[in-house]
C-alpha cells in the first residue's frame, strides 16, 4: 500500500497530497466524532418518519420500539409510524410528482459535496455507521464513493440530455429506497439517493428491522445539505419509519408507478417482487476471484476479504478460482 501511495506521489505529488490529506482530516475527524458520542443521543432523538408537509402532531406519534445494532445489541429507539401516517406516506408517494424535465443537478451535487468532501459531514456518516453496524473501513467507503459518482454522475447527464432530445422520458414518481448495512453511504445515499434526486425523482427511504439508526441519520443530513443548497423541494426526501406489514402496504399502493431499489437477498427481493415489478434488486452476487497462479498474496489477499467486516455481506470473498 505504501509503494502505491509513494508512486502516486511521484506521479501526481499535489493532488497525490491533497487527497492524502483530505483522508487524513476525514480520519481525524471521525475518531474525534467517536470519541464525543452521547450514547443517550439515538434513545433521546428517536427513528421516526419524516414527511415534509405533513401534520407535527401526526409525524409525532407512532408506537415506541427499540433499535438493535448488527449483533441484536439494543442502541436506541423508533417510533413505528401507525395506520393514519402511512396513509400520508401513501398519499405522498401516489401524488407526488415533479414536472417533466426537471433537473436538479446542481443543488443535489453541491449537497452531495457538503456530505462527502466536508470532514465533519463525512465524520458523521462513517461514525454512524460505524457505531451501528461495526462497518471498519469507512474512509474508503467514502473515497470509493467520490471515485464512482464522477461516473454515475455522467450517466445522469447523458440520460439528461437524451430526454430533453426527446429520446427518453423519465418518469418522476418517487422511488423508494430499501437500504443496506454495510454500503449504505454509497449505494444508499449516493446510488439510490442522489443520482435519482438530481434527475428530479423523489426518493422515500425504508426503516430497517435492525440497523436502522445510522440511515435514518444519513437522511436527515442529506435533508439538510439540500436546504443549505437551496433550490429543492423539501417533498422531495422522505423516510418511512415502520414495521414490514406496513411498508408491505406502501409497497403494494406504489406498484402502479414507483420503481424500488434493493440491496439484500434472493428471498427478500421476491417477496418485494411480487408487490413491485418495478424492483431493482442487487442480491448478493458470486464475489469472484479469478487467478492464474495461486501465489502467497492471492491467498493472503483471499483471507483478508473472506473475513472482513461481519462476514457474509456483499463485501466478502464467496469464490476463488486458480490452477492449484
Amino acid at each position: 500500500h505504501l509503494a502505491a501511495v509513494l508512486a502516486d506521489l511521484q506521479a501526481r505529488p499535489q493532488q497525490a497530497f491533497n487527497t492524502l490529506q483530505a483522508l487524513w482530516a476525514v480520519d481525524a475527524a471521525t475518531l474525534a466524532y467517536l470519541d464525543g458520542f452521547d450514547a443517550r443521543a439515538w434513545f433521546d432523538e428517536p427513528v421516526r418518519t419524516l414527511l415534509p408537509g405533513a401534520d407535527d402532531a401526526l409525524l409525532a406519534r407512532g408506537e415506541a420500539a427499540p433499535t438493535v445494532d448488527a449483533f441484536g445489541r439494543e442502541n436506541g429507539r423508533q417510533l413505528l409510524a401507525g395506520a393514519p401516517l402511512v396513509d400520508a406516506l401513501i398519499a405522498h408517494a401516489t401524488s407526488f410528482e415533479p414536472a417533466p424535465g426537471t433537473d436538479l443537478r446542481a443543488p443535489v451535487r453541491a449537497a452531495e459535496a457538503a456530505l462527502l468532501e466536508d470532514a465533519r459531514a463525512a465524520a458523521q456518516l462513517i461514525g454512524n455507521q460505524a457505531l451501528d453496524f461495526g462497518k471498519q473501513d469507512g474512509v474508503t467507503e467514502i473515497e470509493e464513493a467520490l471515485e464512482a459518482n464522477c461516473v454515475e454522475r455522467a450517466l445522469n447527464d447523458a440520460l439528461l440530455a437524451d430526454e430533453a432530445a426527446g429520446a427518453v422520458a423519465v418518469a418522476r414518481r418517487p422511488a423508494l429506497v430499501g437500504c443496506v448495512s454495510n454500503f449504505s453511504n454509497f449505494l444508499d445515499l449516493c446510488r439510490k439517493a442522489l443520482r435519482n434526486l438530481e434527475l428530479g425523482v423523489p426518493v422515500v427511504v425504508l426503516s430497517r428491522s435492525n440497523t436502522t439508526q445510522h440511515t435514518f441519520r444519513w437522511t436527515r443530513l442529506l435533508q439538510d445539505a439540500l436546504r443549505e443548497a437551496g433550490g429543492v423541494d423539501e417533498r422531495m426526501v422522505a423516510y418511512a419509519s415502520c414495521g414490514i406489514a406496513e411498508q408491505r402496504r406502501l409497497m403494494a399502493a406504489c406498484a402502479g408507478g414507483s420503481p424500488l431499489y434493493l440491496t439484500g437477498s434472493r428471498a427478500v427481493a421476491r417477496a418485494i417482487m411480487e408487490l413491485m415489478p418495478a424492483t431493482f434488486a442487487s442480491t448478493g452476487g458470486p464475489n469472484t476471484m479469478i487467478a492464474t497462479r495461486l501465489t502467497p498474496a492471492v491467498a493472503d489477499a483471499a483471507r483478508v476479504s473472506a473475513l472482513i467486516e461481519n462476514s457474509g455481506q456483499c463485501t466478502a470473498l464467496r469464490h476463488l478460482v486458480a490452477p492449484e
